[in-house]
């Protein structure tokens, strides 16, 4: 499941198009590297997901759902 230090990459379930965020500690934001807070409106819906799994959220220009298409958790990395 992901959490804080977790990469996510995402389907957007309407387009097709794939997005990777990485949830990172609040003074490592960069939402232009899709590094984002747990506690943004996306990072909350991403908290505790695993592959397969779909979320909407809520966005600017409305509600965009996604798929979870891949997690790497912390302990997965080297």
């Amino acid at each position: 499941r992901s959490g804080l230090g977790s990469t996510l990459k995402l389907k957007n379930v309407d387009s097709g198009k794939e997005t990777q965020y990485h949830l990172v500690f609040p003074e490592e934001v960069n939402p232009d590297e899709g590094k984002l807070s747990p506690a943004s409106p996306i990072g909350r819906s991403l908290m505790g997901k695993q592959e397969g799994d779909e979320i909407t959220v809520s966005l600017p220009d409305g509600k965009v759902e996604f798929e979870v298409l891949k997690v790497t958790t912390i302990h997965d990395t080297p």
